[in-house]
């Protein structure tokens, strides 16, 4: 795939943070591919903010090459990058305007948040669409502390699997779910276990689970489910059935008086 800037992808399990949202913009990867790929790589539980070297790693992984770059003043003398004093991203666009062109590809950190220019285009996680390097939501303010150019031949996918995994209580979720809506069961997830409240006309003194209503994990939370709906069964069974002894005598009375 041809490096470039494209629109960033977020797919179920988005991560909104900038890092990712960069690798994304640059890569056939979605948010949460990235910020799943820095996980891997680093050890990390979650990724929010993100080091240099986290997201050089991560983009070295989809066969992108990261090399610092530098800009110089009218005097050719070079500009020093950094939080305090560095230039800011306005004059950063300035003095990088012979180089970029569209077909090159920089990353950038300024005011602690990473984002990508090509030619006149622009995005980052706080935009996360592509925008000219005039748009207004841009902070050209900010102090540009690295700066640094892309390069590949060929954008890959990275070796390490960074799809999503499967969840193995969906499917037994998603059927205690449906059972308890078509029988009035409420379900609340807790902490550490879900609450499974009786329908609306299960009364206290009928509660079928006297031992409790909390159960620890889908799987007991669909044989609670189970239960109510066999105590509707059964007690709809031995309704309908005085119901029917009840339509059979009305009808004897009536033959009778008649």
């Amino acid at each position: 795939m041809k490096l470039k800037i494209r629109a960033i992808k977020d797919g179920k399990d988005k991560n909104g943070y900038c890092g990712p949202s960069v690798i994304s913009a640059v890569t056939d990867l979605t948010t949460g591919e990235a910020a799943r790929l820095i996980r891997k790589q680093t050890g990390r539980k979650m990724v929010k903010g993100s080091h240099s070297s986290e997201i050089k790693r991560a983009l070295e992984a989809c066969n992108i090459d990261v090399r610092p770059y530098r800009v110089y003043d009218a005097n050719e003398r070079l500009v020093r990058l950094s939080r305090k004093n560095g230039p800011t991203l306005a004059a950063w666009l300035k003095l990088s305007k012979t180089d970029r062109t569209s077909n090159r590809v920089f990353l950038l950190v300024a005011g602690w948040h990473w984002q990508l220019v090509s030619g006149r285009r622009y995005t980052c996680g706080r935009i996360r669409e592509i925008v000219s390097i005039k748009d207004k939501g841009i902070k050209r303010r900010a102090r540009v502390a690295d700066a640094y150019e892309l390069f590949s031949d060929n954008v890959t996918k990275p070796d390490l699997d960074v799809s999503k995994p499967k969840d193995p209580n969906a499917a037994l979720r998603s059927k205690t779910r449906r059972l308890a809506k078509s029988i009035g069961v409420e379900l609340e997830i807790e902490e550490f276990g879900i609450w499974v409240s009786p329908p609306d006309n299960v009364t206290d003194a009928e509660d079928p689970l006297e031992s409790g209503h909390k159960a620890a994990d889908w799987e007991e939370a669909l044989s609670y489910v189970q239960v109510y709906e066999e105590f509707l069964r059964i007690r709809g069974k031995k309704q309908g059935q005085r119901a029917i002894k009840s339509a059979y005598w009305q009808s004897q009375f009536k033959g009778i008086f008649s």
